[in-house]
């Protein structure tokens, strides 16, 4: 990949083995492009890549510009994948990501939390992959804000069977706002980025996290990074 690419280009790379293609619109977006073609997240991929299978459904919450969703939509095209992006500029790169993949991806204009309604969101958040992050007060923009179980009740969107969250504190919100969701049986593997300081603002920590997570049926939990928490349901393989 060449790092000297401008933003707005698109350009060809392989993540995991896998060959995608990416629009990107900023410096930041070109940096995590680069980083995953490097391998940064090779361990990742490939424990989805192992827990996927045809007919899943695929949940990217805070998908960014869309680099999971692309990796895992071109290496199982069988699947169903939704992404939830509430940043109006990022979102608009996501939706030409899915297509410069071939990707019929749902996309949702919403961040995920514990309640419906709207949100302060900070697009300036120096996150570690220069993503936004929602803050209850004090952001530079509202945006729309969903539960789990609301936007599967009220939008017609097919229940998960696989997530991966990262949203930078909220995902202590989306495990109150998604229980109906995440106690079924068919969800069955969750990845969730853990954010330490952005948790604490909120009250919570990661061992409410994991608290949680063992409630609503995930017993078999494991760090696959220092931040990343994989929880899955023992027994749910997934085959059809």
């Amino acid at each position: 990949m060449d790092e000297e690419q401008s933003p707005g280009e698109s350009i060809h790379t392989t993540i995991c083995d896998v060959d995608v293609e990416f629009r990107m619109a900023s410096a930041k977006d070109n940096r995590s492009v680069s980083d995953m073609a490097e391998g940064s997240a090779d361990e990742i991929f490939e424990d989805m890549f192992t827990e996927m299978h045809e007919g899943d459904v695929f949940f990217e919450i805070g998908a960014y510009i869309g680099i999971f969703s692309c990796v895992v939509g071109q290496k199982s095209p069988g699947i169903g994948i939704v992404c939830f992006e509430p940043h109006p500029h990022t979102r608009e790169t996501l939706k030409k990501n899915l297509q410069l993949n071939g990707i019929d991806a749902t996309v949702m204009d919403c961040a995920i939390s514990n309640s419906d309604g709207t949100i302060a969101f900070d697009a300036r958040s120096d996150t570690p992959r220069g993503m936004g992050e929602v803050r209850h007060t004090g952001g530079e923009m509202n945006t729309s804000v969903r539960t789990l179980d609301g936007v599967i009740t009220d939008d017609g969107v097919p229940s998960p069977t696989v997530i991966m969250s990262d949203i930078v504190g909220e995902e202590i919100n989306l495990l109150r706002g998604g229980s109906r969701t995440l106690s079924s049986p068919t969800t069955r593997v969750v990845y969730i980025v853990i954010h330490d300081q952005p948790l604490e603002r909120l009250g919570s920590s990661k061992q409410e996290v994991e608290e949680l997570l063992r409630i609503y049926g995930f017993d078999k939990l494991e760090y696959l990074r220092e931040n990343l928490l994989k929880a899955k349901k023992s027994g749910q393989t997934g085959e059809l």
